[in-house]
């Protein structure tokens, strides 16, 4: 079967994806990963087919308009910058989409503003929805919603609400409803939710790709939802034959050290970020492994407490750390949790802040503060209690040994499989 797998984002975002992708082909089908064009190469290394999208919104976030903009904490000027700019992004990402969706036999949409409801619509296909957070999910009282930006619950009815406020906000799918009308005549939806249950008459699902364990399945989902696992990306098997060698000499030269890395975040002074992380580090007398990525952490002067990373597979690495500090997107927790050694999670915003709260109801992390709260005496006492806290290490070496006896991917190839052939059969 033909399958194209449409995906947006930074290259954390992209990542699940490429692992469903890579899992899609070993089950023997035919896979496309329509995305960003700066990710060509490193999708191609893992034997997947790609379809360019001319539009990134990765680098579209790092131009120093869009930077400047956040920086000055106007927030009507970051507004207008966004809007300025996602609008033609998205119209051009959905032209790409588009193009891609003609050759295919089933569509996986990963967010709202993506045409592939379209798609499959036009075409009469099946197709899937995927995600790696709750956030485009029927409403629960569960949880309150992802899309917060601050993580607190007033109860099961304030968790409900979110959910229904946060999927009905308006001018939420502007750019989509834009494309629909230009390129294809079509009224504009009136919310995602709308657009999502377009489908729902198809039986078509939505997979959630993060550990039951984690968050378990709401008890308001049918069975159309499936929280299947993590979608997490192998290293390539010939990674330790290309792994740094300084990074293999710091980790064979002492203890296991602390990873402290923030990803495609940027933080608004990265030299101070570091310094603070290295003055943490230095309070607690840990050797640590610094990731520097858009701007969270810069690299200064070497030392030998401290190896500075660039890209590195966090399957390979996080098992080889004592704790692992991030920022707490979806698929950096998932690794960490899998790894199975505390995580430390500081929040820059939205789902960061959920995933954060899981970390700590779970007991497999402590509590952090966000980005902007966090000192050098804060961090220090997180690092002493996920190093020093033998329960909430066994803790967290017991959900990973669980998380990894998972497979997220292969329950999600199981339901794209029979959602085909179930679709299949209707048709005749």
């Amino acid at each position: 079967m033909k399958i194209t797998i449409f995906a947006l984002g930074s290259r954390g975002d992209v990542q699940p994806f490429l692992a469903l992708a890579v899992g899609l082909r070993q089950a023997g089908h035919q896979v496309t990963l329509a995305a960003p064009y700066n990710f060509v190469e490193w999708i191609r290394s893992y034997g997947v087919s790609v379809h360019s999208v001319s539009w990134s919104i990765q680098e579209f976030l790092k131009k120093p308009e869009v930077q400047a903009a956040f920086k000055s904490r106007n927030l009507v000027r970051a507004f207008r910058v966004m809007r300025d700019g996602l609008e033609p992004g998205f119209m051009t990402a959905n032209d790409d989409f588009w193009e891609a969706g003609q050759d295919t036999e089933f569509v996986v949409q990963t967010i709202p503003l993506m045409c592939g409801v379209e798609v499959a619509g036009q075409r009469g296909l099946p197709m899937a929805f995927a995600y790696v957070m709750p956030f485009y999910a029927p409403p629960t009282r569960a949880f309150p919603s992802f899309g917060l930006p601050q993580r607190f619950s007033l109860g099961s009815g304030y968790n409900y609400l979110t959910h229904v406020v946060l999927s009905h906000i308006p001018g939420a799918l502007r750019p989509l409803n834009r494309w629909r009308a230009t390129r294809l005549g079509l009224p504009p939806w009136r919310s995602a939710w709308e657009s999502l249950n377009a489908r729902r008459s198809f039986g078509t699902p939505s997979l959630y790709g993060y550990s039951p364990t984690v968050l378990p399945k709401p008890l308001e989902w049918n069975n159309a939802h499936h929280v299947t696992g993590y979608w997490l990306l192998d290293a390539p098997p010939d990674w330790p034959l290309r792994a740094p060698v300084d990074l293999l000499r710091f980790l064979e030269s002492g203890p296991p050290p602390v990873y402290v890395g923030f990803g495609s975040m940027s933080d608004e002074d990265p030299e101070r970020l570091t310094r603070l992380t290295l003055r943490a580090l230095d309070l607690t007398g840990q050797r640590g492994v610094l990731a520097t990525g858009w701007g969270g952490v810069t690299q200064l002067a070497p030392s030998a407490s401290v190896c500075y990373i660039d890209n590195v597979p966090h399957d390979w690495l996080f098992p080889r750390m004592a704790a692992v500090v991030h920022h707490g997107s979806a698929g950096t927790t998932g690794a960490g949790l899998r790894a199975g050694v505390p995580s430390i999670i500081t929040p820059f915003g939205l789902d960061q802040y959920a995933w954060a709260d899981l970390v700590v109801k779970l007991g497999v992390g402590p509590h952090a503060a966000n980005i902007k709260k966090l000192t050098a005496e804060k961090l220090a006492e997180a690092i002493n209690t996920a190093i020093n806290d033998s329960d909430l290490r066994a803790r967290a070496a017991a959900l990973g040994e669980k998380i990894r006896a998972e497979n997220g991917i292969a329950r999600a190839v199981e339901v794209i499989e029979r959602h085909a052939a179930d679709f299949s059969q209707r048709k005749l």
